[in-house]
């Protein structure tokens, strides 16, 4: 029974398959192309980018600094709630990245450090069924039943007490990191105001919302409706985009917020292609609830 600690253990259980390679040399293309072209026009311009990882293992940390220093040439670090205001009242004025975790592994707790030395202050998005389990067998199961993911530590209720001292925000990912798609309205009811209590208890307040699996099929209407009526005040995605300024005030329960996925292992290069490459494509149409998701 061991827990998995480095990302090069995680790697040889999913070896790079010939879509991954193709994909890999296709962005390799594409990234000598943008700095041929210069992306700088692109990350300069005024916008929210929100990034989130899931995990920052031991041999992931010099690529966590590695892209922090990168981005803070051409953008400042906001907070989670910082981004959500900043959308909603029409107030971007200038480049701004916001980070965000989710599954709650205790290996963000190094992560949270990294982030500290450059003023980043991040959200944790948590499964609380979860959180200070220390059963190998039961984290197991969690692992590879809803992450299909190899057996991690999580974190306990004092470490993200320590998150939050250092600054950093506490959100929901629901109880157990379920389909909210497919998950009966009665049951994501009660899965909805259980982490509201639960989150509000334990950390003094629960703002944000993060849907598991992140795609737009894997949330609805219904779904929506439960997150801001359960008292969460954001909703986010895993779908790649940024954010810009629309011509009117939003309500909080309009805004859908798209966040890219990023794994510290992949090519820096690529990384900054997607960044611009949303900026490039930004647009207010698709930031809102119920266009994201026709």
């Amino acid at each position: 029974m061991k827990y998995f600690d480095t990302y090069k253990e995680v790697k040889k259980l999913k070896p790079e398959g010939f879509r991954s390679k193709l994909r890999n040399y296709a962005l390799n293309g594409l990234s000598i192309w943008d700095k041929f072209k210069g992306i700088e026009l692109e990350l300069n311009k005024p916008r929210v980018q929100f990034l989130y990882i899931h995990h920052v293992f031991k041999d992931e940390e010099i690529a966590l600094e590695r892209l922090l220093k990168k981005l803070s040439l051409n953008h400042e670090f906001l907070s989670y709630s910082e981004s959500v205001t900043k959308i909603i009242e029409g107030k971007i004025d200038k480049p701004y990245v916001c980070i965000s975790s989710d599954d709650g592994f205790k290996n963000n707790i190094n992560a949270a450090e990294i982030l500290n030395r450059y003023n980043a202050k991040a959200c944790f998005f948590i499964n609380p069924s979860i959180v200070g389990n220390t059963s190998f067998h039961e984290i197991e199961k969690h692992c590879k039943k809803r992450l299909n993911f190899p057996p991690v530590e999580f974190m306990s209720w004092s470490d993200i007490e320590k998150l939050q001292k250092m600054g950093h925000e506490i959100g929901s990912h629901t109880m157990e990191h379920i389909n909210v798609a497919v998950t009966e309205k009665s049951i994501f009811i009660d899965d909805c105001n259980k982490t509201f209590e639960i989150l509000t208890k334990q950390c003094g307040e629960a703002k944000h919302f993060a849907f598991p699996y992140g795609r737009f099929f894997h949330f609805n209407e219904i779904g929506r409706e439960i997150v801001f009526n359960s008292g969460f005040i954001s909703c986010a995605t895993a779908e790649r985009g940024c954010h810009i300024n629309h011509d009117r005030l939003l309500l909080e329960e309009e805004l859908f917020i798209r966040r890219d996925h990023v794994i510290l292992d992949w090519n820096i290069d690529h990384i900054f292609h997607f960044l611009a490459n949303n900026s490039k494509t930004a647009n207010t149409s698709n930031n809102l609830f119920k266009t994201s998701t026709k």
